[in-house]
This record gives C-alpha cells, structure tokens and sequence, in this order.
C-alpha cells in the first residue's frame, strides 16, 4: 500500500549524514582526499553521489506491507518499510509512530541515505520528531562517490541543540574485508552550529596493530580553517642530511594566515621558515615568504669556506603581491621580489625554496602596474636582478623605471600600431655606462590581398630611439676586453631613426588524398616575406638589454635579428618557406612539417658589439620543424638547423614519445655546433636521454629517468622509483642522482647530489615517510614536458 502523509520529515536522516560525513572523514585538518585509484574494483561499493531535493518541507511518501493504527494513538508500518522525501531515503523492517508524543522507533534491516552518505543498522533506531533527539546503535557508514566510510557503536543526535555524538566511531578508505588502515576514536562530538568538533583518544591502526595515537583532536565541522599542527615532512640527502619539517598553521584571521615551519637539517643547522598570506581588500591579494638560518654547520666546518660568510646567517626573502584597483580590471599591479644574502650564490640549489624565479642565475625582482584597455596599454616597471654567480665579470642593468605604451586598433583593410617606451636604465658597477633610452615604433598595416586561401600583406613602419647615456671616465675591463666599447666610441647622446618595410604573404593549398585505405586531407602552405631596414652604424650605443636570438622556424619570419631594442639590424632580406599538414577524417593534425630559409641580398651589418666579427653569409640556416601523432600513442618532434653554405649541422634535436593510458616513455637527443655557439659554449653539446612512466601491474608502477653528456662523458641526472598502490593505501621508493653546481667554492666544477624517498601514504588520511612524496615523470634538473606542437 503507498500512503502519503506530511508528519513524518527525515530529520534524523539528514542530521546523522552530515555527523557522519564531518565527524569521521575529516579528524585532522590537513587530511588528504582519497587519490583517484587506476583499477575500478576500489569503487565497486562505493555509491554515486546524488545532488537532488532535500528541502524539509518537501512532501514525504510512506509504503509498507502492512499498516496498523492502535487505540491508544500508534501508526505501526510492517515489512519493507520505505520513506522517500526527495533524495533522502530511509527503509527498515518495522517503524512505529506514537501520533501524540511523536516518538519514533525502527528496527531491523535500517538504512538511511540522503544522496551524500549512506547508514545502515541491523539493531534499532529510537527518535522524535519534535525534539528531533535521535539514537541509533551499531551504525554503518558510507560516503556516496569517495571511498570514505566507516562505523560507531552509537550515533546520538540531539536536534535542537543541533549536536552529535558517536560512541566508538571508526573511518577507513579502504574496500570492506581490507582495512589496512582505520581510524578509531572512542568519543566524537559535534555541534553542527559551530565551525569544529572534538575527538577523543583516537588511534590510527594498521591492520591490527594500534601506531599512534592522538589524546584529543579538534577537526573542522565546515569549510573553515583552524591553528594546528600540519602534517610533518621528511627528506633525506647528500647535501643536507635527515631533513625535517613541522609546520604549524595559524589562521589569524578570515582573510590573514601563517604558516611558521620549524626545518631541521642534520648536516646543516635548524632553520624557521615563515609564509604570511593576506587577502587586505577585494581584489588584492598576496605572500610575504621568509627563511632563515642563523649559521650553516657544514660551512662552518668546511676549511674551503670564506671567512667572511663562514658563520653568517643563510636567508630568503620573497614577497609576491597582485592587485586590481577597480571592478573593470583596467588598473592592475603586480610585485614579484626575491632576494637572498649577497654572497650565497647556492642558496637555492642548497635549499630548494618554493618561491624564487631563478633563471640563468638570475633571481627576479619586480614591481610592475598599469592600466589595460582592449585597444591600449600603459604600464610601468621597476626591474632588478640579483645574481647568483661569482665569476661574472659584470653585473646586469636595472630596470628604473620603464614606462611602455602600446596600442593596436584595425580599421577595416588598414591597422594601426604604436609600441613605445620610456626607460632608465642603471648598473650597480660605477664603471658600468647607463641611459635613458626613448623609443617608438608606429606601424600601418595593409591588406592587400585576404581571401580564403591567399593573404598578402603590407607593414610600413618606423624605428626612432633616443639615448642619451652617461659614459664614465674608466670603463670597466669588461666592456672594453671583451665587447670592444671604450669611452671614445660611446657617444653621451644619440638618435637613431630607421624606416621599415615588412611584406608578407601566404597560401594554402589542400587536397583530398586516401593512403593506408584511411581518408586524410593534405596542404601545402608556402609563405614568403621580404623586409627591408637601411643600415646605420650603432656601435655608438650600449649594450642594456640587448642580445642575439635563437634562430628557429618562426625566428626567420620575424623583423628582428636582435632581442631588445638597442641593436635594429639593417635587412634587405627574403625569407620564404612552407608547412605542409596531414588531417585526418576526423580533422586532428596527425603531421606538420616546416622548412624556411633566408635570403639576404646584403649581409648584414650590424653588429652586436664593436669587437664582433661580421659574418658575410648571405643566407641563413635552413631550418626545419616537423612533428608526428602516428595513432595518438606515438609522437615525434624534430627540428634542426643546417649551414647549408658550409654543409654543417647546427643544431638539432629529435623526441620520440608513447603515451597510452597512463604508460608514458620519452627519449630525447640534443645537439649544439660549438662553432655556432662559442659565446656559450666551450665544446659541442651533444645530450641524450629519457624518462619513464610504466605500469607494472595492476598496483605496481615504475618511473626512471637519465639523462647524459656524451661529450663530457657524464650522467646529468638519474632516477629511479617503484611505488605500490592499493585501493586505500601506497608506498613509493625513488632515487636520485643529479649534477649540482659548486657555485659557493669553485663555480667552474660540479658535485652529485643524492636523494632518497620512501613515503607512505594513507589515502584520504595522511602520508609519512622520506621524499618529495612525487611519483611522476621527469627528474630534478629536467621535468618532463610535451614538445610537440599539433592541433587536437
């Protein structure tokens, strides 16, 4: 029989699933979410979470075999008894309703589901509906779409203060009849209206042995964050010995936290690393980062070390701040600094901060804002460089300021472009020349042709840059050895103004064509483009931000030999190429190859810097690209350089990949001429290597990489891991062997550090144990990534 009546809301249901689901999954702040499993048989008990109807005053409808209603005011409901309101559910074998107290009791066969959490009982369910008050015993839970779940002697529920109490509660992620792991406490209390709840002599079990035990734990009830100790790290290393982590969390405000991390390191000292996040305005946001330690004891007891920084504090600072000063976001600012003591140029390699963008020995330090329209902007830079290198003869300009005004605006087959700037530009070494340089660069661009298939185009523009720049008295040995500049060849002001004209143009041919009984569609892109700039000798200017580029493919249809704008190279130059494509039926780009060349019919005659030697060629490398998707598991990517004048190969390199379903192999060769690279390189660069992601098993998996200098006859860096992974529970090994500069003693050699992880994990609770803890492809020095550039 199917009997609707509105008196009987599942209150109790709905108020024991969020007990359940906050009291048991969560007894730690800092507790991990169950990690997605790669076979399917974890899940199989797990239900799929419902996100439904859970008004309380939604309608309810009652079925049972049997319905009785007795004198003395008893509703009775016998046999495959089901209460539906919305997603909640609740069923049981006998459930008895006294009309006038509003008590309620269940027995037999209980379970109750809300689309969140499922709980089941196999004894009695005792309730009102007017206090709400409720008490279920020997009670069964399971979180719907995580593996979280677990039991409690007795669930208590009192309604009106909104509090919930579970005797003898338990949590595991693990598949039942597997409990590797569980999380026991004897007393969990919570109060729905507030942010945390409270455990008591909670144990954390492995199989049946008790390994820790925590007195009292508070947890968050709600998304709220709460002060405590997280989780601590270990790591273990040449370099810094055992390595040991505690931090703490403090949540000073809604919008203010710190965490302040204790840091131990055998070989090296104690060090306190402090990160303060704060969030002062909508809009605003940002990081003060800091570490410190007050004397490292492996330089303290190295005989190598200097005497001035032997016993000096080791420390980091980074701040990083971005802004939008209104709704629009047209106003914005951003702040990236970093800086570490003036002598410690290994710092980061010793240390590994989580901050700091450290490229070419350079850490940077910014202080960038503007405002951003869709057709203008105009922005502003402050700009330094701390270097982390003793051996360099001459320190980088600083940026003080920079004021940059762009602009782009199409008007049917004409557009119209400004790039202009303002910028100071100073040195730390008072035998260094500095300037200030004024330059704009206004462009029209014309279409002369744009149709489908064919696209010519005219860009008519002009170069005019102003320095005026301060010559010292001595210039440092540096620039007069080495570049060739002197104070007689700098001039205190210059102007410099170059028409320029760039024509480019492109088509593109396709063809239906059938190979390997498959339907693909072929182009043919020829492009072609003639640039034109008239020489003027430029040795007269400094070197600020100026250098040569690398020349690739797209490099060759460009309008600059020279990154920066203190060398404009002169060109009468025509560069022509192609790419050719294969579609497949489904349009994904399964080919691309491209080859270009430029042809000058003038060498150029704009140096770098005076004492450079000039190259008469009259052409450049033939360049070439090309990239394979075989069958979506198979890739490969090349490209070389080749002196077609001298019949020598440049540079090169070539990747092949298989990537299918988690099992990822890479291997890789890189080649560099010395001839063509002398200012970087001592000898030819001729690497190899790979890195490896497989799959054993089921719950085995295996990473490895290694990479090696065939030149110089040595591994750069090495690894190996093995983890297990079972459906609540994993273990990782990985080793490692790299190649670390001696940056503080002798710059000019290297060392090999070495690392070892073992970590455990416990899904959906913790991981202990050595390492970063990253099981994944790539290794230390070189990280994997895909080099591939090919639609879909």
């Amino acid at each position: 029989m199917r009997i609707r009546i509105i008196g009987l809301p599942l209150l109790f249901a709905s108020g024991l699933a969020q007990a359940q689901y906050s009291g048991t999954e969560r007894l730690d702040e800092p507790a991990m979410d169950a990690s997605p499993l790669p076979f399917s048989r974890c899940f199989s008990h797990v239900p799929l979470r419902v996100e439904g109807n859970k008004d309380p005053n939604a309608p309810i409808t009652v079925t049972a075999d049997v319905l009785n209603a007795t004198r003395d005011g008893k509703i009775l409901y016998r046999g495959d008894v089901e209460v539906i309101q919305g997603e909640r559910r609740f069923s049981s074998d006998y459930l008895e309703l006294e009309q006038t107290s509003r008590d309620v009791l269940a027995e037999g066969n209980i379970q109750l589901s809300d689309g969140a959490i499922t709980v089941e009982s196999d004894t009695r369910l005792t309730g009102n509906l007017t206090t709400r008050d409720t008490e279920l015993d020997r009670a069964r839970y399971q979180l719907h779409g995580d593996p979280g779940r677990g039991q409690a002697r007795r669930v208590q529920l009192a309604g009106e203060r909104g509090e919930v109490d579970l005797k003898g509660a338990s949590y595991t992620t693990c598949p039942p009849g597997e409990e590797v792991w569980q999380l026991k406490a004897s007393t969990v209390s919570v109060e729905q209206d507030e942010v945390f709840g409270e455990a008591w002599n909670a144990v954390l079990w492995l199989g049946d042995v008790p390994v820790f035990y925590f007195p009292y734990l508070k947890f968050p009830v709600k998304n709220e964050r709460q002060s405590g100790f997280l989780y601590p790290s270990f790591d273990i290393s040449s370099g810094n010995g055992t390595d040991i982590r505690l931090p703490y969390y403090w949540n000073i405000a809604p919008n203010y936290d710190a965490t302040i991390t204790p840091r131990y390191m055998e070989k090296r000292g104690t060090m306190a690393q402090l990160e303060f996040r704060y969030l002062p305005e909508e809009g605003q946001s940002g990081v003060f980062y800091g570490e410190y330690l007050s004397q490292d004891d492996s330089l303290a007891n190295n005989p190598l070390a200097n005497e001035e920084w032997r016993d000096d504090p080791r420390w980091l600072f980074n701040w990083r701040h971005n802004a939008r000063f209104d709704t629009d976001g047209h106003w914005r600012g951003t702040v990236d600094y970093t800086q570490v003591a003036g002598w410690d140029y290994a710092y980061i390699d010793d240390f590994s901060p989580p901050v700091g963008a450290l490229v070419d020995n350079q850490l940077l330090q910014s202080l960038q804002g503007g405002y951003y329209d869709r057709h203008w902007q105009l922005t502003t830079e402050v700009r330094d460089y701390q270097i982390l290198r003793g051996d360099l003869p001459t320190q980088p300009f600083q940026l003080m300021p920079a004021l940059v005004l762009n602009s782009y605006r199409g008007l049917g087959d004409f557009d119209l472009a400004l790039d202009s700037e303002l910028s100071r530009f100073e040195n730390a070494n008072d035998n260094a020349y500095q300037a200030t340089r004024l330059h704009a660069e206004p462009r029209v661009i014309y279409s002369l042709i744009d149709q489908p298939g064919l696209q010519l185009k005219a860009d008519l523009g002009a170069y005019y840059t102003h320095y005026e720049q301060d010559i010292p008295t001595t210039l440092a040995p540096y620039y007069r050895d080495t570049w060739g500049f002197d104070t007689n060849t700098l001039d205190t002001s210059v102007d410099r103004l170059l028409p320029r004209l760039r024509i480019n143009g492109g088509l593109v041919f396709d063809r239906e064509t059938r190979w390997f009984e498959q339907d693909f569609t072929q182009t043919l892109e020829p492009q072609i483009q003639y640039l034109y700039v008239p020489y003027e000798d430029q040795d007269n200017i400094g070197l600020y931000d100026s250098t040569s580029m690398r020349q690739d493919y797209y490099s060759l249809f460009s309008d600059r030999r020279f990154a920066g704008l203190d060398r404009i190279s002169d060109a009468n130059q025509l560069t022509a190429g192609f790419t050719s494509r294969i579609y497949d039926d489904s349009g994904t780009e399964r080919l691309r190859l491209a080859l270009a060349q430029s042809f000058n019919f003038t060498p150029p005659r704009v140096r770098l810097y005076p004492g450079e030697q000039l190259d008469e060629t009259k052409r450049s490398f033939l360049t070439f690209e090309g990239d394979l998707n075989l069958d979506n598991n198979w890739f490969v990517h090349g490209e070389a350089q080749q002196d077609t004048r001298n019949n020598q190969l440049a540079a090169g390199n070539l990747t092949l990949e298989y990537n299918e379903q988690g099992k990822l192999a890479q291997l890789g060769f890189r080649h560099l001429n010395q001839s063509y690279f002398g200012d970087s390189l001592a000898d030819d660069l001729n690497q190899v290597g790979g890195t490896l992601f497989w799959p054993l098993a089921p719950q085995w998996g295996l990473i490895g990489g290694h990479y090696r200098d065939i030149e110089l006859h040595r591994n750069i860096d090495t690894l190996i891991g093995l983890r297990y992974d079972s459906c609540c529970w994993a273990v990782s090994l990985v080793w490692e062997q790299w190649q670390k500069e001696d940056k503080l003693f002798n710059p000019t050699s290297t060392t090999q550090e070495t690392s070892i992880g073992l970590r455990f994990e416990l899904k959906g609770f913790s991981s202990l144990g050595t390492g970063s803890g990253e099981f994944k492809p790539g290794t230390q020095l070189l990280p994997y990534y895909r080099p591939f550039n090919l639609n879909n």
